[in-house]
């Protein structure tokens, strides 16, 4: 098992993930990024009901790395990549200006505003400091779990209309996960421009656990499962497996995509 260090984190990490095409899709248009020597990482799914999806989220995976590596590049000084914490926000800003940059160039290579040919989701994190900066657009979605909590948490916010629904108490969180809503994106990349991708920063500590995921995993897979399964190994490589045969094992309808992170000292 690789533990990463980098000096832009505060402490060393564990990290692995996987992507599979699941029991029912003929195809997968599941996308994830592993940058390690970066601290970020992401998952992407592409928009099922549109013509290139697939080419959507591999557009994702090609081009949020370099964006990344210009963003490090932005806050962090030559041979030293420390990051104070009073520049959290603007590592912040410049997570989410590099994936609206990202969105609005996939807009105008292809979409206008009555043809959406190109979409996709996106879920990341950036490591910086002590914090774990995520950022989204649509419903793919970032977890914390605590070392000390018995339940994870949602960090980011569903871009879709069930969300909105439960926001107005016209639905709950349970029944949001199967409403025929659900699958209605308010957000996405490719998105009309000016994509308007929101960005969470939480601050990490040792022993907590990261995940990334599409929806064909929290959409199978009940929470309490999932942070039983985070806890159940040392291995980022074995959760990861365990969270997408969970999937599949009920039902797997959809493409499923994973990424781990566990913070260590």
């Amino acid at each position: 098992m690789t533990i990463y260090q980098i000096e832009q984190f505060a402490y060393s990490f564990r990290a692995a993930g996987l992507a599979d095409i699941g029991r029912q899709r003929k195809d997968n248009q599941d996308e994830v990024i592993l940058c390690p020597e970066l601290g970020f990482f992401a998952v992407s799914d592409g928009m099922g009901g549109l013509l290139s999806g697939g080419k959507a989220s591999q557009y994702v995976r090609q081009a949020i790395p370099q964006l990344i590596k210009m963003s490090v590049g932005e806050y962090a000084r030559q041979g030293n990549l420390q990051i104070a914490a009073a520049d959290i926000s603007k590592a912040a800003a410049a997570l989410r200006g590099a994936v609206q940059t990202m969105s609005d160039a996939l807009y105008r290579s292809g979409n206008s505003p009555k043809r959406i040919i190109y979409g996709s989701t996106l879920a990341g994190v950036w490591l910086v400091g002590n914090q774990a900066i995520f950022v989204n657009l649509g419903d793919s979605r970032g977890y914390l779990l605590g070392r000390y909590r018995k339940n994870i948490r949602q960090i980011t916010e569903d871009h879709n209309i069930a969300a909105l629904l439960v926001q107005n108490g016209q639905l709950t969180r349970e029944a949001a996960r199967e409403h025929e809503s659900s699958s209605r994106l308010t957000a996405f990349v490719g998105m009309p421009q000016p994509a308007e991708p929101e960005v969470f920063s939480v601050e990490v500590q040792r022993g907590d656990r990261i995940l990334l995921c599409s929806d064909g995993l929290y959409s199978m897979a009940e929470e309490k499962k999932i942070a039983q399964i985070l806890r159940s190994s040392r291995s980022p490589e074995r959760v990861c497996q365990r969270l997408i045969g969970e999937a599949n094992e009920r039902g797997g309808r959809d493409n499923i995509s994973a990424v781990y992170i566990k913070i260590l000292t």
